[in-house]
């Protein structure tokens, strides 16, 4: 198993175990192929394992999947949580912990990228059985509980296998509030994992940060601009500040519903289709900026074909009983794939310029406009830069709330001093449209470099991407 590969590309959530819902292993594992995923996420409950105690077993179903999956080439984000009926305490640390370590000895031979201790406790049995705040401010008894069963879990599993990664998912305020008390539950955490669903906003933004939220949940998880890439910049931070250490950053869910919220509004906003293909090509792009490792889509799969629930419609393919039909978001995210592959490196300063004309700003547009929702901030021109051996590849794309109603401005993007290199391809992310490359006349600024613009450039609410490539070997030194 190639990990530094492995976290350079793209995943998907499963839930292999329900075949009743049309989660088929043999059916989805050649759609997972063709998308180019590289992973999966997927859990093994521990009620399963250990359904007498002290006797543990993999059941045959999760052992099907889990060789199948190996066989065909992808890693595996592996998931151990909930509780156990069979303990007096369902929740039981020590328990746990045996179950935990029996995991990683007996799948230290398979490509697990990471195990993951937990998922959501707010949301799962943790926060309800023992309560106190929801975000972990003040006194909280189920923060506490928390952090002992990740602590003793982490003991097992690095006991089991010294090679293993290891991460947990306590929440985004959660974290912040577990890192400042508990410190000692870390020691052999290697990283956090988030799940950064922007829930009613664009995938720039989230419900986090600000002055109102940070003193609503005791504690400053993201900037006053809501940014998506400063959780996870403060969650480094913080694992710096209280344990001395560089956190890996894991996003273990994240995703858009296509659902139809007019007859039963959910707790996530329903998008178009064309919408969730946008947002989800623009979230995987952020992911790997901030630095994201293994970044897993929520979902493959529609869970349903209730076209108002919302819970069934996160998928980048439909349902079984609508035969596996692909949605844009599916093509965009397998173009996604292919244009990055896996030997990029994210550049933070970019050694372009995107340049829009400031007649092309029309009053009342949101591009000059104030924004009028308070929590989207980021709501212009966007461009992130990486480099693929002797290729560049950039993606740039207008934030925030896609507005169909007006053509899209069209940029100059300005490289001064560029290197011997041209653009060989200009393409939309979404609708895979083939853009036209439109070169000034380059001006020769000296022996090695130029000043490079590539004109009429729309600047659209899905990514656009432009590939570079060199003429010359000595791009590295330029």
């Amino acid at each position: 198993m190639n990990k530094e590969k492995l976290a350079k590309s793209v995943g998907v959530c499963t839930h292999f175990e329900s075949c009743e819902l049309g989660w088929k292993v043999d059916n989805l594992l050649p759609i997972l192929k063709d998308l180019g995923a590289g992973h999966v996420r997927q859990e093994i409950k521990w009620e399963w394992v250990e359904q007498q105690k002290g006797v543990y077993e993999i059941p045959a179903l999760s052992m099907d999947w889990v060789d199948k999956v190996s066989r065909a080439g992808l890693g595996i984000l592996l998931i151990l949580d909930y509780g156990n009926p069979i303990y007096e305490n369902p929740l039981d640390a020590d328990g746990f912990a045996a179950y935990a370590g029996f995991m990683a000895e007996r799948l230290k031979d398979y490509p697990i990228i990471a195990y993951e201790i937990w998922n959501e406790p707010t949301n799962f049995f943790f926060y309800e059985q023992y309560g106190g705040t929801w975000s972990g401010k003040e006194s909280s008894i189920w923060l506490e509980k928390f952090q002992e069963l990740i602590s003793k879990s982490a003991e097992a599993i690095r006991k089991a296998d010294p090679t293993a990664t290891i991460i947990t998912n306590p929440g985004e305020p959660q974290f912040f509030h577990l890192a400042e008390k508990y410190p000692v539950a870390f020691k052999e955490i290697d990283g956090v994992s988030h799940h950064p669903y922007p829930v009613q906003l664009p995938p720039e933004s989230l419900p986090l940060g600000g002055g109102e939220i940070s003193a609503d949940h005791g504690i400053v998880s993201a900037d006053d601009n809501h940014s998506f890439l400063s959780l996870f910049r403060r969650t480094q931070e913080q694992g710096q500040k209280c344990f001395g250490k560089t956190l890996k950053l894991f996003s273990t869910e994240f995703g858009f519903s296509t659902y139809n919220p007019a007859e039963k509004p959910g707790w996530a906003a329903g998008y178009n289709e064309f919408t969730q293909a946008c947002f989800m090509t623009r979230a995987v792009i952020l992911n790997f900026v901030a630095g994201v490792e293994s970044p897993c889509i929520y979902n493959l799969m529609d869970d349903g074909i209730g076209r108002d629930e919302c819970e069934e419609n996160f998928g980048l393919v439909r349902n079984e009983k609508r035969n596996y039909e692909p949605k844009p978001s599916y093509v965009a995210i397998k173009r996604l794939i292919e244009l990055l592959g896996d030997d990029w490196e994210f550049v933070p300063e970019p050694p372009v310029k995107l340049q829009l004309p400031e007649q092309q700003f029309y009053r009342g547009l949101n591009w000059r406009k104030k924004a009028e929702e308070p929590f989207i901030l980021i709501d212009g021109p966007l461009l992130y830069w990486f480099k693929k051996g002797d290729q560049f590849l950039c993606f740039f794309w207008k934030a925030g709330r896609i507005n169909g109603e007006t053509p899209a401005p069209f940029a100059r993007l300005n490289w001064e001093h560029a290197p011997d290199v041209k653009p060989v391809k200009i393409q939309d992310v979404v609708s895979g449209e083939d853009l036209p490359v439109c070169i000034e006349t380059p001006r020769r600024m000296g022996e090695y470099s130029m000043r490079l613009i590539l004109t009429d450039l729309p600047v659209r609410p899905s990514p656009v991407a432009i590939l570079w490539q060199s003429s010359k070997s000595d791009l590295e030194s330029k």
